[in-house]
């Protein structure tokens, strides 16, 4: 019988054999699945990417659609038909706006070109009334009900290089067409449109549209053979058997353009065009991936095979343990199920472990969703956390693999970025914050939201947790002083900044406690008559040491604190009081007071102005609120609404500093506005030949064609005041006639004493130099 020692090499080599056996299978096993999730991968990525550079996309077509809109209206103020010179600036200054138009034109309904923006005047330009193939599909333009056209690629005669159209009809009130706005959009190099997607080697993007050609696609070795003809790769033939498809994978042969290679890839319709983004790759790709990723783990595999079964089971275990760990109630947020504030705080300290043994980097970025709050408020609190939600599905969708995302506060993320410089942590900030051009679908109603995003790098900005948030908070404190969907890196000047807020903050707290604030007021004149018919309440803050400041110094820093509110509702009732004091004395003047954005939004601004009037006994009409052209902007709807229940009580409306923005004239008509005030910035120019002159005419033009007054701000000079009566501007304000002045000094200045006032005094005229009083004639 042979010994146990003689039986031990067979049960070795059994074992041995066994060991190969098993590793073999675990090879294949492996191998399949490793395959099969690269696929799998891939294809998520490919339609992550194609559903982004869809959005991407249509956000930028609107986006020059509701560009041109309003350019089309104030065309539509100039003699362009038969001077279309007039209009070669604004669209110059258009073209400059959107850097992927390669020119503008404006062309007649019957095809003849009347400017372009390539030629220099008096060049000749191109005459499309013969040219039966391009008016045939021109025409679509003028009978379309969309609110843009974008045409077929064409070589273009004045650029010399493949483009396609991009059109917009000017139509008069009964919908007649009067001419079509034209940006031509450069095909042969890469558009703004086309975004800089992290893309394999050999990968195509590119838009086809519904009718089988190529809209535009990068890259496009030869412009010839991309456009003017119908696309017979793998895309076009799934779309003309499966027409109703919106989205989806697609694999084929493309002669055309990849030498006859196996090519897989994603598409997504846009939503409002029919036109179809889509990302492709040569399936190489997918073994080649495969193979980089699995060859050295294969052959290290079949070496340590044992070693590595030991080193799997403890990694496993010690894996188990942490995901527990990590995913545990205490680390995760039960309503998104990302890592709460106590994960995220592990998270950053093992992130901050491994990049201090590494050497490497890595930042972090801290987004706060702007003004939710008012979604809340507006909304409730489950839509409020169902849009929470959705954001982080979106931010998921577009972070690498290995970020992580993390809800830190009720409205705030953290996201760690490992790996990443100040320039992949800027990058991908601009892409989280484009994540929020689309609205999100909530409870079934569609909400717009944006983020705030500041950012930190390891160990530029810090080599501790505590430093790196604090530094990345501080960023986003600054990229929300900004403004709205903006994004900020940690600078050493942000501390300082924020230090001397806070300290200015502390001052207006104690200023509003000791009674420190006073309203100057600054006369507002009919310019004809040179009669005072308003005045405009501004306010100023006398600190401690008697020095004087105007609300330029502080109203910024009282807007983010939040003191603005009761600071502004003490600025309307003391401006209606002064207003009615004034009045009773015999000298009734509109009191002209300026909301604030925040003001603007608050709930029970309504009920605060009509409790001020009630409190003082001011005539609603006698009151007149002003807020900024941005601040309409903001939330058109919300301010249509709001405006509308002013205009219910019996309260003028002014349109603040019109002109520094590009509003929507859609919206401007339905806005209840009867006074459009012209900034100061226009006016400093309108008594010579310039830019400001025609911006003011304009405007004045348009204040007409919608029945609105007009007041000028800030005139300084005779000449400015003459060249805006001349222009039929109707009001006027500005040191040429007067400074703001205290209330005192006001009617020292332009009110005559008088034993008893009353509706009978007469009119308050204002000459160069004083003020006298006219007397008694209507």
């Amino acid at each position: 019988m042979p010994s146990t020692e003689s039986n031990f090499p067979l049960i070795l080599r059994l074992t041995f054999l066994s060991s190969i056996i098993l590793g073999t299978a675990a090879i294949g096993v492996a191998g399949y699945w490793s395959w099969q999730r690269e696929a799998r991968e891939l294809n998520n990525n490919l339609q992550i990417q194609a559903g982004f550079l869809a959005s991407a996309s249509q956000a930028v077509f609107d986006n020059m659609g509701n560009g041109l809109a309003p350019l089309g209206d104030l065309l539509q103020t100039l003699d362009i038909l038969d001077r279309p010179e007039l209009a070669r600036p604004h669209l110059v200054r258009f073209q400059a706006r959107f850097p992927e138009v390669g020119s503008m034109a404006i062309i007649r309904p019957d095809g003849l070109m009347l400017v372009n923006t390539a030629l220099a005047p008096g060049m000749a330009l191109p005459d499309y009334r013969n040219d039966r193939p391009y008016l045939d599909q021109f025409k679509t333009s003028l009978t379309s009900q969309s609110p843009y056209m974008l045409g077929p690629p064409e070589y273009g005669k004045i650029l010399k290089q493949w483009r396609f159209p991009f059109r917009y009809t000017v139509r008069d009130e009964t919908g007649v067409p009067l001419f079509v706005l034209q940006a031509a959009i450069p095909l042969e190099k890469r558009g703004i449109f086309l975004y800089d997607l992290p893309l394999p080697p050999s990968s195509f993007i590119g838009l086809l549209r519904e009718d089988g050609l190529q809209q535009a696609r990068w890259p496009a070795a030869n412009p010839h053979a991309t456009y003017g003809r119908l696309s017979p790769g793998p895309l076009a033939k799934l779309r003309q058997e499966q027409p109703h498809l919106k989205e989806g994978l697609f694999s084929g042969h493309s002669p055309w353009i990849s030498a006859g290679k196996q090519r897989i890839g994603a598409f997504k319709r846009l939503a409002h065009l029919p036109i179809y983004a889509y990302v492709s790759v040569p399936v190489s790709y997918v073994y080649e991936r495969w193979w980089r990723n699995n060859a050295v783990t294969l052959g290290v595999f079949l070496v340590y095979l044992a070693i590595f079964s030991y080193v799997a089971r403890r990694v496993t275990r010690h894996e188990r343990i942490h995901s527990s760990e990590l995913h545990g109630q205490a680390r995760l947020d039960s309503l998104t199920g990302t890592p709460n504030r106590t994960g995220a705080d592990e998270l950053l300290e093992r992130q901050l472990l491994r990049a201090s043994e590494t050497g490497g980097s890595f930042a972090i970025l801290f987004l706060d969703l702007d003004r939710f709050k008012d979604i809340n408020d507006t909304h409730g609190h489950s839509t409020g956390d169902a849009l929470l939600a959705e954001v982080v599905r979106s931010l998921s969708a577009h972070l690498r693999q290995d970020d992580m995302l993390a809800r830190v506060g009720g409205d705030e993320f953290m996201v760690i970025l490992p790996g990443a410089n100040i320039d992949t942590a800027r990058h991908t900030a601009e892409r989280l914050i484009k994540a929020f051009s689309e609205p999100f679908l909530v409870h079934g109603r569609k909400l717009q939201a944006s983020c705030s995003i500041g950012a930190a790098v390891f160990p530029t900005h810090g080599n501790a947790r505590e430093d790196l948030i604090k530094c990345a908070d501080t960023a986003m404190y600054e990229a929300k002083r900004a403004g709205r969907a903006r994004f900020a890196m940690y600078e050493e000047r942000f501390g300082t900044l924020r230090q001397r807020r806070l300290a200015l903050q502390e001052q207006l707290q104690r200023a509003l406690e000791k009674n420190q604030f006073l309203l100057h007021y600054q006369p507002i004149l009919d310019l004809q008559s040179r009669r005072i018919v308003a005045v405009e309440a501004l306010l100023r803050w006398q600190d401690e040491n008697g020095r004087q400041h105007s609300a330029a110094d502080f109203v910024s820093v009282a807007e983010e604190s939040g003191l603005i509110l009761t600071l502004g509702e003490w600025v309307l009732n003391q401006a209606c009081k002064q207003a009615q004091a004034w009045a009773e004395a015999g000298y009734p003047l509109r009191m002209s007071v300026n909301l604030s954005p925040r003001q603007f939004q608050a709930a029970d601004l309504v009920d605060q102005v009509r409790n001020a009037l009630q409190r003082t006994g001011l005539p609603p009409a006698a009151l007149e609120l002003e807020i900024t052209e941005s601040t309409a902007m903001d939330d058109p709807e919300s301010s249509i609404r709001v405006l509308t229940e002013f205009k219910q009580l019996g309260v003028s409306i002014a349109i603040d500093d019109f002109g520094t923005g590009y509003s929507s004239l859609s919206y401007l008509k339905r806005i209840p506005a009867d006074k459009l005030k012209i900034d100061k910035s226009f006016v400093d120019g309108v008594a010579s030949e310039s830019e400001d002159l025609a911006i003011v005419r304009s405007v004045l033009a348009l204040a007409a064609s919608l029945g609105i007054e007009t007041v000028a701000e800030g005139i300084e000079q005779a000449a400015q005041m003459q060249a805006l009566i001349d222009l039929g501007c109707q009001y006027g304000q500005g040191y040429l006639f007067s400074r703001p002045l205290a209330p005192e000094v006001f009617s020292q200045t332009f009110f005559e004493p008088r034993p008893h006032g009353g509706p009978d005094a007469p009119p308050i005229i204002w000459t160069q130099g004083n003020a006298v009083v006219a007397s008694q004639s209507n």
